[in-house]
């Protein structure tokens, strides 16, 4: 009994001791691979699921991150014309739970250093090389980010060093341009043109509005034209009058205050002041001409009257002279 009880004494002493390194807890999202010292080294088949494992002290359980991650790069690519250009590339990759044991003993742990960055900066110089500056910084973006895409998940399953031949290590699920930089010089020049083409863009506008007003102009003219052809020229007076006085009904009937000035005339239209025709001009005094007789009795002559839109000032001035006129054949009558 003895023997015993110190037997269990001692294991239980050994196992308090060494159960940091025989008991591990995978967190969760995360899976592990078994490596065993003594009995073939890495297990390459399904990974160990979350959770508290057992396992001896002289093997390892490796613990990896199973969510989908994110990462962020700049690349220098080359365009088709020879510009360096810096590219932001934003991808999302997570790992594949049955192939964890191959990508553990292939590749380790660092695999995101040592096979996708380097693997997506190959493709991305590759695909991009096939486009201009401009053609990749605008039209055709999507289009070689979808191909950069298509070119990964094609060498992540081909057979290469680290897999064999349609096994899939990484599921690479996106690519993301994030932001392209150019030369200051390419991208002012770029912005320059789609400025001008914009522009361009609105004188067509531009050019199609002034047709169709032309258009509606042309269209407003023929049926004016049409109107005063039904009217005749000799109604054309009263057709106007009859437009003015339907405007100063429309003017009336509104709600607002208002003040509708019309003409003195018949022919006036409202919001005329004054009449619609000028008056004539100011007649000046004409001199008159006077006969006399040799009779003492006769009456002085009469003048002639300025017309009476004249002013005062100039009647006064006519009546001085016709004054001065009548004394003096008055003086010659008495001699």
């Amino acid at each position: 009994m003895m023997t015993i009880t110190l037997t269990v004494m001692i294991m239980g002493l050994l196992f308090v001791y060494l159960s940091p390194t025989m008991m591990v807890t995978i967190p969760a999202g995360h899976l592990g691979v078994r490596w065993y010292r003594f009995h073939g080294g890495t297990d390459q088949g399904p990974a160990v699921q979350e959770g508290t494992r057992l396992k001896f002290p002289w093997d390892e359980l490796y613990d990896y991150d199973a969510r989908v991650q994110l990462v962020d790069k700049e690349y220098d690519l080359i365009t088709k014309d020879g510009l360096l250009i810096t590219t932001h590339i934003s991808f999302l990759y997570r790992i594949e739970p049955e192939t964890l044991g191959i990508l553990h003993k292939e590749v380790g742990p660092d695999f995101l250093n040592v096979v996708l960055i380097p693997e997506l900066g190959a493709v991305a110089r590759t695909v991009v090389a096939e486009y201009g500056a401009e053609e990749f910084y605008s039209t055709r973006r999507i289009e070689a980010r979808d191909r950069i895409l298509a070119e990964m998940r094609q060498r992540l399953i081909e057979d290469n060093a680290y897999s064999p031949d349609n096994v899939v290590l990484i599921e690479f699920d996106r690519v993301m341009l994030r932001s392209i930089k150019l030369p200051d010089r390419i991208a002012n020049a770029i912005e320059a043109k789609v400025e001008q083409y914009q522009r361009q863009l609105e004188y067509d506008f531009r050019l199609q509005v002034e047709t169709k007003e032309k258009e509606r102009k042309r269209i407003e003219g023929e049926g004016v034209q049409a109107l005063f052809d039904n009217i005749g020229a000799k109604e054309v007076p009263n057709y106007l009058r009859l437009v003015g006085i339907n405007a100063t009904l429309e003017l009336a009937r509104s709600n607002n205050a208002k003040i509708i000035v019309t003409g003195s005339s018949l022919n006036a239209l409202p919001l005329l002041i004054g009449n619609d025709a000028l008056p004539p001009p100011a007649q000046q005094p004409q001199a008159v001409k006077i006969e006399t007789t040799k009779g003492a009795n006769q009456s002085p002559p009469q003048l002639l009257k300025a017309p009476s839109d004249n002013t005062k000032a100039t009647s006064t001035q006519a009546e001085k002279p016709a004054t001065q006129t009548d004394k003096t054949q008055t003086d010659k009558a008495k001699k």
